[in-house]
């Protein structure tokens, strides 16, 4: 996702105590879940830097992946601020806060963007005049690196990830089918991934194009199937791939037969680039950017909401902000969207992750909690710390995060100004340096559920006008 323009929003500010007078207010009223639950992490949007420490860089490139973690862990620099990616500091307390949240959840989900942005950019200005095969070299390490690291604080975990626009050799947005890259990445993450043989067919069909189906370790025969929406994205190449083909159309393909495979149990369905339309782009330019070709759009929501999909989630991550969608709202039936959060704060966002409480039986999440580490401004000497940010039932007293609960939020985000506020304070995760305001809210809202380009410009033309009011 590209860096938008930075603004102080005072607005996002002053809605700390609002905020937090809602979520402990109205989290006497929640009842407790009766239905049997299990705790699960989701993060998304790792993007490590691991050049930040340049003096590491020369050992880094010297040493395997296995002797990472000793060598980054000399470096004496703080914890990434905004406008940077993610660094070893960040890294380590991000991992440190996850396992005091959720020491042993059964499953745990990566959206994607494992490496950090421009970071071919990064390895040639700190290894100049080394030739491609280091570069991939480096490239395979970090991902290797990120891999032992996880395993090394969850290894009972069930672990599904997902390709992100930055992972890859030969550049953002052009992600490549059939390449070294995704087989290095296989073998890395295998171990993981397929952790008590719950995807046996990992390492053979992550490869192909980054997707793949993996077993969930519950009750009923469920599924994550995991699909790379880079090929789909509106601004991809196939620019390392062969030329006039089309990848998108053959995961597509794959993904209908795969929907249409009988199941006795529910479907999460896991990418990194959400259907939809990207708000803060279409903001700033006045008119709707969808984030997928039409073509995959439509495809996408009819297949994920059809009768033989048996969705409950649909997880996504890229814009580094937590928010949500409803696909498939005007046919079959409505899949729940939750877009998580970043680590990185690059977009001026605080670093975040959640704690999901799933249903063992239906897959649905019945509450999630957000943890956020507040990043201090520039200039100001107090330390970040990590939060318990809000939990989703006490904030907003909908119901289950599922296609229901989802539209009673939608309304209440057009109807209350006090929920809307708290909304946008935890669309950056607390940021003062926020993106929502009273102004602008309904570039963002119309997102929602409007996922087509048409339908979003017929709402925000329709609500705009209300912002002013």
């Amino acid at each position: 996702m590209k860096r938008p323009h930075r603004r102080f929003n005072s607005f996002a500010r002053c809605l700390l105590f609002v905020t937090a007078f809602i979520v402990f207010a109205s989290g006497s009223n929640v009842a407790a879940q009766s239905v049997p639950t299990a705790r699960w992490l989701l993060v998304s949007d790792i993007h490590f830097n691991p050049f930040d420490d340049i003096n590491l860089v020369p050992a880094l490139a010297q040493s395997p992946a296995t002797g990472w973690h000793d060598l980054l862990a000399r470096t004496s620099a703080q914890p990434s601020t905004y406008g940077k990616d993610t660094n070893y500091a960040l890294l380590a307390s991000a991992l440190a806060q996850m396992r005091t949240a959720v020491p042993d959840p059964p499953v745990i989900v990566i959206t994607g963007d494992f490496l950090a942005h421009d970071f071919l950019d990064f390895f040639e200005r700190t290894q100049p005049g080394k030739p491609v095969a280091a570069f991939q070299s480096f490239v395979d390490k970090t991902i290797a690196y990120l891999a032992l690291e996880m395993n090394a604080a969850y290894p009972n975990a069930q672990f599904v990830i997902t390709l992100g626009n930055n992972d890859g050799y030969c550049g953002d947005y052009e992600s490549t089918p059939n390449s070294p890259f995704l087989a290095h990445m296989a073998q890395a993450w295998a171990p993981l991934v397929n952790r008590n043989g719950r995807a046996p067919d990992f390492i053979a069909s992550f490869p192909s194009g980054g997707y793949y189906v993996a077993t969930l370790p519950t009750r009923t025969t469920s599924q994550a199937i995991v699909v790379n929406s880079v090929f789909w994205s509106a601004k991809y190449r196939n620019a390392c791939g062969v030329a006039n083909t089309d990848p998108g159309a053959t995961e597509l393909d794959w993904l209908r037969a795969t929907v249409n495979t009988p199941t006795v149990g529910y479907r999460w369905f896991v990418t990194h680039i959400p259907p939809g339309i990207d708000a803060n782009s279409s903001m700033r330019g006045g008119k709707a950017v969808p984030f997928m070709q039409d073509y995959a759009t439509q495809q996408l929501a009819l297949t994920l909401s059809s009768a033989s999909a048996h969705g409950a989630e649909f997880i996504a991550g890229h814009t580094h902000h937590a928010s949500f969608e409803i696909v498939g709202q005007s046919s079959g039936a409505p899949l729940p969207t939750l877009v998580v959060p970043s680590i990185s704060p690059v977009q001026a966002n605080n670093p975040a992750f959640i704690v999901a409480n799933v249903a063992t039986d239906s897959g649905t999440i019945t509450d999630m909690t957000t943890y956020a580490f507040l990043l201090p401004l520039l200039g100001n000497a107090q330390p970040a710390v990590w939060t318990r940010e809000y939990s989703f039932l006490a904030a907003y007293g909908v119901g289950a995060f599922d296609a229901t609960g989802l539209g009673r939020l939608q309304t209440l985000l057009a109807d209350d100004p006090i929920k809307r506020s708290a909304y946008a304070n935890f669309y950056g995760s607390q940021s003062p340096v926020g993106a929502i305001n009273p102004a602008n809210w309904p570039w963002y809202w119309c997102a929602d559920v409007n996922i087509t380009a048409q339908a979003y410009t017929s709402c925000i033309a329709q609500t705009l006008p209300r912002a002013a009011l």
